[in-house]
Parts: structure tokens; C-alpha cells; sequence
């Protein structure tokens, strides 16, 4: 009997207390870090090729059950990071708001955008500001007048260092190791990607060479591309800067000046007077 009470206290009062102690323990906090790696796959699975998916689509590109994309789908749509319209979901304006906050969108996005502006002006081609995303390039920034034709990337759209003019001026000024990286995978695009890895390492070579970079229908049909790299002191590759033309390339001769005049403005604007000759 003596021990009778401890063992009644233990099932109703000292349980809770246990509970709530073990719930910083390690094995405890688990379940909730699965469930923010799950809502983050969930939110992983939206790119500029697949900006609204269903249920059954973001489960499948998840790696989720349906039941479970379900519940945590929920979740976001009432934190506002998706949106549910007409059975499917898009990016909420919460994300948005949050992206505008990243460094690589607000300060080089912002610095570039009047220069931008005036390549656009003398140009009258798209304009587009890219940066280094891992094995990729991310499009961060996009001018597009109404007489420079459709866009063919939208801005957050990411494209293949191989098969991309401002990939090549990554592979070409941008961090050791980069060009292993982009021979290992290179996918063809189209039949004019560049698919050996020796193509592309004299292809690297000569946009050091000559200081710019050109595709020719490399990541689509019908699109040339053109690029200039964006320093920071000690050489350091910041962005690069181009334009996109549709059926035909970019003049050599009246573009090229233009983008490195722009280039080395936004290079001033970064907080730097460098600029390799």
C-alpha cells in the first residue's frame, strides 16, 4: 500500500511533467524537425517550370504521401506560403515578401536595375542579371521592354552553366571546381548544347579570352544569349550581366561595349572602383 499512491500520482500528475521535460530532448524534438524538412520539400517542388502544381503533383515531386502534403499544404495556405486556387497551389505572397529580403535579390537587383534600364533602352533586347546558385545560374533580375519580344526566362528561373551564356561567364571567371562540376552533367538542351567536355573547356577558354560569353539556340530553340561578367575587388565574380535575343544574335560590336560600360557601373555601385582589363 505504501507504494500504491506514488504509482496513482505517476499515471495522473507527474506524466505531464515528464512529458513536457523529455520535450527538449533530442528523440523528442525529431518529429518536428521531419516536419519542417516535409513542408520544406513541399515548398522545394515549385520552380519556374512547375509555378502552379496540384496536390498529387507536389506529393509525387515531394517524395510524400498524399495524406501528408495534404495536412502540411493546409498549413502553408494559412501561413500565407500558398496560395490554393482552382485545385491548385501557388507560391503565396508571404514567400514573395520573404524573397524580396535575400541579399542576392535586394542589393544586386536593385543596384543593377538602372543600369539595366539603359542596356534595355540602347539595346531594345531583354536584359538579364544572373547569379551563381549552386551547380546552376539563377535569374535574379529582368528587363523587358515592349519592343524586345517575349522573355524566355522568367526571373527565378535557373539555367545550366553549360548551356548558358552567363553559365559560361561563371565557368570562366568564377570559383575553382565549378567547371568539374558542369562536365559532369552536361545534358543537351538542344542538338547545339555543348555535350563534351573538351568543347566546353576551349568554349571556357575563350570567353576568358575575349571577356564575354554567347549561346547560340544552346538552351532553346531559336534563343541566343550574350554575357558579360560583373566583378567585385580581387577579381571576384559578383553576377553577370546580359541580354537574350529571339531568331537572330546580339551585334557583337554595338552590345558587347554596352554591357561592360553597364557592368562596370554596377561594379562601382557594389562598392568598388575594380574593373580587369
Amino acid at each position: 500500500m505504501a507504494n500504491a499512491a506514488p504509482r496513482g500520482r505517476a499515471g495522473r500528475g507527474p506524466a505531464p511533467a515528464r512529458q513536457a521535460a523529455g520535450a527538449v530532448e533530442p528523440a523528442a524534438v525529431q518529429p518536428a524537425a521531419s516536419v519542417t524538412s516535409r513542408a520544406l520539400a513541399l515548398l522545394g517542388t515549385f520552380d519556374a517550370q512547375h509555378s502552379a502544381q496540384t496536390l498529387s503533383e507536389m506529393a509525387r515531386r515531394a517524395g510524400l504521401p498524399v495524406a501528408t502534403a495534404h495536412r502540411l499544404a493546409g498549413e502553408l495556405v494559412a501561413w500565407g506560403g500558398l496560395e490554393k486556387r482552382r485545385g491548385e497551389y501557388r507560391v503565396g505572397q508571404r514567400i514573395w515578401r520573404l524573397g524580396l529580403l535575400a541579399p542576392a535579390q535586394q542589393n544586386i537587383a536593385e543596384v543593377a536595375a538602372p543600369f539595366m534600364q539603359d542596356v534595355l533602352f540602347v539595346t531594345q533586347n531583354v536584359v538579364n542579371l544572373f547569379i551563381l546558385d549552386g551547380d546552376e545560374v539563377l535569374l535574379v533580375e529582368r528587363m523587358s521592354g515592349t519592343g524586345a519580344g517575349a522573355p524566355f526566362k522568367r526571373v527565378g528561373a535557373r539555367l545550366s552553366l553549360h548551356g548558358s551564356a552567363a553559365g559560361k561567364i561563371m565557368l570562366a571567371f568564377g570559383p575553382e571546381g565549378l567547371f568539374e562540376a558542369a562536365a559532369a552533367k552536361l545534358e543537351p538542351h538542344t542538338p547545339r548544347t555543348i555535350t563534351s567536355p573538351q568543347a566546353l573547356a576551349a568554349e571556357v577558354e575563350r570567353v576568358r579570352a575575349q571577356g564575354y560569353a554567347t549561346t547560340e539556340e544552346e538552351a532553346g530553340p531559336g534563343n541566343y544569349g550574350l554575357a558579360v561578367p560583373v566583378f567585385l575587388p580581387q577579381q571576384q565574380l559578383a553576377a553577370a550581366l546580359g541580354v537574350v535575343t529571339r531568331g537572330r544574335p546580339a551585334s557583337l560590336g554595338a552590345v558587347v561595349p554596352v554591357l561592360k560600360i553597364a557592368a562596370r557601373g554596377i561594379a562601382r555601385r557594389l562598392g568598388t572602383e575594380h574593373w580587369p582589363q
